[in-house]
C-alpha cells in the first residue's frame, strides 16, 4: 500500500474520499471529479483508494493533487472507503464514486450550513443526474438523530437521502464505524449510522451529480441479487442505534 500527501491547509478542511478500479472508462470521468472539487473555497483533500489495480496508470494530475492509496488486491468499496478514511487529514468526511461530480461550492455551503447551526455535525443536500433530479423525499431543514431513518419505512422503499451527498464530521464518521461492510450499499448503512447518532441539516441544494451509463453498478445483472438484504442491514443498523440512544422506544423489525 502507498501513499502520496498533498497538504491539507488546515484540519478543518474537507476529505473527499473516492474508491476506484481504475477502469479505462472511469480515468477522465475520475479527473472530472477531481477538477469539480476544486471549485470550493475551503481547503479539500482528495483521497483516492484505488482497489486492487496496482499496475494502472493513474493520470499525473492527480498524483501531484490527491492523495492516493493503493491495495495491490482487490478488498471493495466499503474497505476502501473505511481505508482512505484512516489517511483523511480533514474535520470533515464526504465520499465521491469515480464516475460522478459535485456541483460548483456545494461543499462550501454545506460546511457553511454545520457552522451555522449549532451542534450539527453533519449536512446533506439533493442530487442530480443526467435525466433528473431527486423527488426530495427528506425536505430541506435541521434533522434530529433519527430523522433519516424516521424518513425511511422500511428497506422495500426509496431512501430519503443520497449518501454520497453527506458530509460529515470525521470523528462522528469514525464513532459510527465509518461504512458499513457489505457488498454493495455501504454508503446507505453509514448514512443511517452517522444520521441516527447526532444532529445535522439538509440544504435545499443539489450538491451531486450521478452520471447515467452502462457501466454504472446498478445497471449489472447481479445488482438486485443483495441489493434488499443489503438495505435492511443497512435499515436494522439504524434501528439498533436508535434503540441504543432512545432507550425505551419501541422499534420493528424491519419488514
Amino acid at each position: 500500500m502507498t501513499a502520496a500527501a498533498p497538504s491539507l491547509a488546515d484540519s478543518t478542511g474537507v476529505s473527499v474520499i473516492t474508491p476506484t478500479r481504475l477502469l479505462p472508462d472511469r480515468v477522465g470521468m475520475l479527473v472530472e471529479l477531481n477538477q469539480s472539487l476544486r471549485s470550493n473555497r475551503c481547503p479539500v483533500e482528495h483521497v483516492i483508494v484505488v482497489d486492487g489495480n496496482p499496475g494502472a496508470s493513474i493520470p499525473a494530475e492527480l498524483v501531484e493533487r490527491a492523495t492516493i492509496i493503493t491495495s495491490p488486491r482487490p478488498i471493495g468499496q466499503a474497505a476502501a472507503r473505511n481505508l482512505g478514511l484512516v489517511v483523511a487529514k480533514g474535520g470533515w468526511v464526504t465520499s465521491a464514486d469515480d464516475d460522478d461530480w459535485l456541483h460548483p461550492h456545494s461543499i462550501d455551503r454545506r460546511l457553511e450550513a454545520i457552522h451555522a447551526q449549532p451542534g450539527a455535525l453533519w449536512a446533506a443536500g439533493y442530487c442530480t443526474d443526467d435525466d433528473s433530479v431527486d423527488p426530495e423525499i427528506m425536505p430541506a431543514g435541521v434533522c434530529s438523530p433519527g430523522a433519516i431513518w424516521q424518513a425511511w419505512p422500511s428497506p422495500h422503499h426509496p431512501i430519503p437521502l443520497g449518501p454520497t451527498t453527506l458530509l460529515v464530521q470525521a470523528n462522528l464518521l469514525k464513532r459510527a464505524g465509518g461504512w458499513m461492510g457489505l457488498p454493495q450499499g455501504e454508503d446507505i448503512g453509514m448514512m443511517m449510522a452517522v444520521t441516527s447518532l447526532a444532529p445535522g441539516i439538509v440544504i435545499n441544494a443539489y450538491v451531486y451529480h450521478i452520471r447515467l451509463h452502462g457501466g454504472q453498478m446498478t445497471k449489472t445483472s447481479w445488482f438486485d441479487d443483495l441489493e434488499l438484504l443489503s438495505r435492511r442491514s443497512a435499515w436494522e443498523r439504524g434501528a439498533a442505534i436508535l434503540a441504543q440512544e432512545l432507550p425505551g422506544r419501541v422499534l420493528i423489525a424491519a419488514p
